[in-house]
């Protein structure tokens, strides 16, 4: 365990953001849970990859976004206000981005769509990870969970960013995008160039050694 990975969690207001994040680290997310909007809050946890090995995580809860009036994004110039997109510091620092939506609510899955093309316009040509998470809150209109669903992972699959359903009330649900995550942000290391110098070396040796004779 080495670094600590930087990873900015976004997305429209009252997706379940922080439940989730609560959640994976705490574990004491319930039906009775309540949390206040927020502001900004970090988290710091010791995430496993798929390796096993565990990584630290420094996890960024930012504001929740206002979904645009005009639902998905229609041009892209187009102008949002200043509670439409994220802080501007975050994209300097980020090398990952979770962006949550919820699944019985398509605006929010909208507000996804603005949110990774100005992240792709102002990410200073920097490789980051993404994944979009559909967060389950309940079971109200079900054709809506299923088409939004089926909207984000049309979606994700254009843009080549993995896609994840959980639910904040459902531990288990969160470890998968989160390993994901964490292993993507941990990559193994390349040792190739080691045997290369080996040999190099052993190459220089044995050509010292003929010319000696």
């Amino acid at each position: 365990m080495g670094k600590t990975s930087k990873v900015v969690v976004c997305g429209m207001k009252g997706v379940g953001k922080t439940a989730i994040l609560e959640q994976l680290i705490y574990g004491c997310v319930n039906l009775k849970s309540s949390f206040y909007p927020t502001i900004e809050d970090i988290y710091v946890a010791n995430i496993e990859t798929d390796r096993g090995t565990k990584e630290r995580v420094c996890f960024y809860d930012t504001a929740g976004l206002e979904p645009p009036l005009t639902g998905p994004p229609q041009s892209p110039t187009m102008q949002l206000t200043a509670n439409q997109v994220l802080q501007r510091h975050y994209l300097g620092f980020a090398e990952g981005f979770v962006m949550v939506y919820d699944t019985t609510r398509p605006e929010s899955l909208d507000v996804l769509m603005y949110l990774k093309k100005d992240i792709d316009r102002n990410k200073d040509k920097k490789e980051v990870v993404m994944l979009v998470i559909g967060n389950r809150t309940g079971p109200d209109d079900v054709n809506c969970l299923e088409n939004t669903c089926s909207k984000a992972s049309n979606w994700c699959s254009r843009e080549k960013i993995r896609h994840f359903e959980v639910s904040a009330m459902d531990r288990p649900s969160l470890y998968e995008p989160f390993i994901f995550m964490t292993t993507k942000l941990n990559p193994v290391q390349n040792k190739t160039a080691f045997p290369q110098l080996s040999t190099l070396s052993k190459l220089t040796q044995k050509n010292n050694r003929s010319e000696a004779m």
